[in-house]
């Protein structure tokens, strides 16, 4: 099918054919800069000229989200829905709060939209009217989320009495439903914590993506993809882009997303220690002081009279893109929505011992990579060190014990700047010598232990649970494993019932060493649940211990006036999730929020200081420019 129109080129309209054959749309214009800019950013670009024989033409893959750029190129406005006014006509019998109200007209009015709303503020229960005002039954619609999420929102639907009830999916969970799913789409799909699936080339963020298409294919405007995070950008803004696509393919102009970190940042490549080159990100265009060139400041040393180059001043990207989401993000903070006392932040600096001290340094002289060193000295400070020991072998998991492996490989060099699809034509699969067994076809077993050392950080937590005796109530979060074991088992030993949150579930247990149930402790920690007087004769002291990780997201932790971070992983996303675990509507605002960081040695402050810079950028994308910006929003006070 052929289609003769013009395409907008800025100030201009530029006479152009459309040529939608064999999955792609063939495009045809005289040449200009501005729409060749466009074109190129499309998905799937390629130019013909080099084709034998030639066509001097571009084409694009025949997709929803270079169709919606089209259409915003022929001036047909596929933005139409996103900049029409909300529909405010929105009651409701249950206690919402105005801003509830708004996400709740945001969903009707857009259908495809992401709730970008800090955690506290309420998302589920506007999902909840969201669903019951689209006349939903039970079967059109589903819900995916974290595995802590659909168990908080179990709770949270029968707390409301919510008169749809969800099909309920863990993103692994829909990942293997959609493999052999063939039924009917749902009119409705909501992705709880959708930074999830911020990642395009993973297998839940291809099958929320599967997902999301089917409803708009076989519902169209009837059909609603709702993503919500109070965290969309933990590491990088470049989180945004696949979100985005999920909720509206083409909204942002960039196919794909290399092309949108390009926007956002400096890219330089650099020589690998294999003698290719890979992208290395510079500097973040977070700041107009920055030079569009290096991204270094104009007093740098490279801007000097004899310097590489003069000074260019950039552009603030980073902060620009809250207003390119406008209309499909709907970006709310706590502070401008509840009446709630600020989270104070406080540093504990435990003195290390000699002892600590000599390890420490011996770690740091006798480990091989600096990473090595690192966990090792976050294993010291928690009070543990993981050991292995080989117990023996086992076959191969890669050759299955044959010693050869097949390995695509590419046929030529690949441009580091794209994503590798392994799949695509530009790989081969070659039988190699097996790289995990060398050949051998069996590895070695080993068997993970851990020794115990003296941490001066117990005793400061032992002080702090002594203070909250009388209150009942507090949560202690830990980076592994092993220091999730000790914090149990420092709490049981000092009277108090714990829930233990991590990788392995929900875990309640009395300082007997009896079973409770995760559900009813759940409960006693939220403030604002109808039985928590009663359970809280039943659990005088109940103290949370958990991963932020796993437990992080979606929970109501509201009755504890205090969070403890003994020690913190990378993770921006789960510690940013679950600092406001007990920050949020029905908490004690005469107690407030207090969040407390133990620092014992260099390793954790160096941890916490790179979980600052990513809270950073995620408030300069959501258009916190302010709180970026200013020292004591930071997300560590010291």
């Amino acid at each position: 099918m052929r289609i003769q129109t013009k395409l907008k080129a800025g100030k201009y309209l530029v006479k152009a054919s459309l040529n939608y054959e064999n999955g792609r749309i063939w495009i045809k214009f005289p040449f200009n800069r501005i729409l060749l800019a466009e074109v190129k950013a499309m998905k799937g670009a390629r130019w013909h000229g080099f084709d034998e024989p030639p066509r001097k033409v571009w084409s694009v893959i025949d997709c929803p989200r270079n169709q919606f750029q089209l259409d915003y190129l022929q001036k047909k406005n596929p933005y139409a829905r996103y900049d029409a006014p909300l529909s405010m006509e929105v009651e409701s019998k249950r206690p919402l709060y105005e801003h509830q109200l708004l996400m709740t007209a945001h969903a009707l009015t857009r259908h495809y939209c992401i709730f970008a709303c800090e955690m506290g503020t309420g998302k589920t229960l506007a999902a909840i009217e969201v669903m019951e005002k689209a006349g939903l039954q039970n079967h059109e619609a589903w819900y995916v989320g974290p595995k802590s999420g659909i168990r908080a929102v179990n709770l949270e639907l029968d707390k409301w009495q919510s008169r749809v009830q969800p099909r309920m999916f863990t993103y692994r969970g829909l990942v293997t439903h959609m493999r052999s799913y063939s039924g009917t789409a749902p009119r409705l799909v909501i992705f709880d914590e959708s930074s999830k699936i911020k990642t395009p080339t993973s297998q839940r963020s291809q099958a929320a993506m599967y997902l999301a298409d089917a409803i708009r294919e076989e519902h169209g405007e009837d059909g609603y993809v709702i993503l919500m995070s109070g965290t969309p950008a933990p590491k990088t803004p470049v989180d945004w882009w696949h979100q985005c696509e999920v909720a509206c393919p083409g909204f942002l102009k960039e196919g794909q997303v290399n092309k949108f970190k390009k926007s956002l940042c400096i890219i330089e490549e650099r020589q690998s220690i294999t003698g290719g080159v890979y992208p290395h990100i510079v500097a973040w265009l977070d700041d107009e002081n920055r030079c569009a060139i290096c991204g270094q400041y104009e007093t740098h040393e490279r801007h000097w009279v004899d310097g590489d180059h003069g000074f260019v001043k950039s552009k603030n990207e980073v902060e620009r893109l809250y207003r390119r989401l406008k209309g499909l993000a709907l970006v709310l903070f706590k502070k401008d929505c509840l009446d709630l006392p600020e989270k104070q932040y406080k540093i504990i600096r435990v003195k290390a011992t000699p002892s600590i001290i000599r390890t420490a340094k011996l770690i740091a002289k006798t480990s091989r990579r600096a990473i090595e060193a690192l966990t090792l000295c976050r294993e010291l400070s928690d009070g543990f060190q993981y050991t292995e020991e080989a117990i023996g072998t086992e076959e191969c998991p890669v050759c299955h014990g044959v010693g050869e492996a097949m390995v695509k490989i590419p046929k030529n060099d690949v441009d580091a700047m794209q994503p590798l699809d392994v799949n695509s034509d530009d790989f081969i699969e070659k039988k190699m010598i097996c790289d995990t067994c060398g050949g051998a076809g069996t590895v070695k077993k080993f068997a993970r232990s851990t020794d115990d050392v003296t941490s001066p950080k117990d005793d400061v937590l032992l002080e702090i649970m002594d203070d909250h005796s009388e209150v009942g109530r507090l949560i202690v979060w830990g980076g592994f494993t092993a220091t999730i074991d000790r914090l149990v088992d420092i709490a049981t030993k000092h009277g108090w019932s714990v829930l233990r949150i991590d990788g392995r579930g929900y875990y309640g247990v009395d300082a007997d060493g009896h079973t409770l149930d995760a559900n009813e402790l759940l409960i006693a920690m939220d403030a604002s649940h109808p039985r928590r007087k009663e359970l809280e004769e039943t659990y005088p002291k109940l103290c949370v211990v958990g991963n932020a990780k796993a437990g992080g997201y979606a929970l109501t932790l509201t009755a504890s006036p205090t969070e403890v971070f003994y020690s913190n992983s990378f993770d921006g996303e789960a510690r940013m999730q679950a600092e406001d675990r007990f920050h949020r509507a029905g908490m004690d605002t005469n107690r407030g929020a207090t969040i407390i960081d133990l620092i014992l040695l260099p390793t954790d402050q160096l941890v916490l200081d790179n979980l600052k810079k990513k809270k950073r950028l995620q408030d300069l994308s959501m258009g916190e420019l302010n709180a970026a910006l200013s020292d004591d929003k930071e997300l560590i006070n010291v």
